[in-house]
């Protein structure tokens, strides 16, 4: 019986493994594609990711550099050099640029910070110019005994690059008519 047994398991072994050989998925063809499936139901909203600021740059409160005096309608001075421009790897053509001042300018709230441009009640401008790939404050009055341009103490710009612009609005998003505040809280700017 021990070799019946024997001979069994043989052959039970030997039939696997033609069957195993004989059985290649080469030797079928492929069936017809099958009609596609129903589109199944939409799944639940994501939650919203975190806004990215990896690409905002801005610069740090940078002081007041008009200058006192001097009879001039308007002065200039450079919140960032072509050189610190390029050195931040970015064009401002086709970004986003926003300068603000910072200053008590009420003279009973303390520091606020207001964008540029910027007209106090006498008529005196404050604005920024972006010429020969550098950021300029502008200061400019009729009157030049009003002309120390003090009414702010610092200024900070901020750029959003890559930004499809137009002058300086965003064509999605126009960052101009949003206050620094919101600026700030949306790109995590600290003051």
């Amino acid at each position: 019986m021990t070799s019946m047994k024997s001979i069994k398991r043989i052959g039970n072994v030997l039939l696997m493994a033609i069957l195993m050989i004989a059985c290649s998925p080469e030797d079928g063809s492929d069936g017809a594609i099958g009609p596609q499936g129903e589109i199944g139901p939409a799944g639940a909203q994501g939650e919203q990711g975190e806004i990215g600021t990896a690409n905002v740059i801005y610069s740090s409160w940078i002081p007041n550099d008009f200058g006192p005096g001097g009879g001039l309608l308007q002065k200039v001075f450079v919140l960032a050099s072509a050189d610190e421009i390029n050195s931040l790897n970015v064009n401002l053509d086709t970004s986003t640029v926003m300068v603000y001042g910072r200053g008590d300018v009420l003279l009973v709230l303390g520091d606020e910070i207001f964008p540029l441009p910027y007209v106090t009640g006498a008529g005196d401008r404050y604005t920024f110019t972006i010429n020969d790939g550098q950021i300029r404050a502008v200061g400019l009055t009729s009157n030049v005994a009003n002309n120390d341009f003090d009414v702010f103490d610092d200024y900070r710009y901020i750029i959003i690059p890559g930004a499809e612009s137009t002058g300086n609005k965003s064509s999605t998003i126009d960052y101009n008519k949003m206050t620094y505040q919101e600026i700030a809280e949306r790109f995590n700017i600290p003051d």
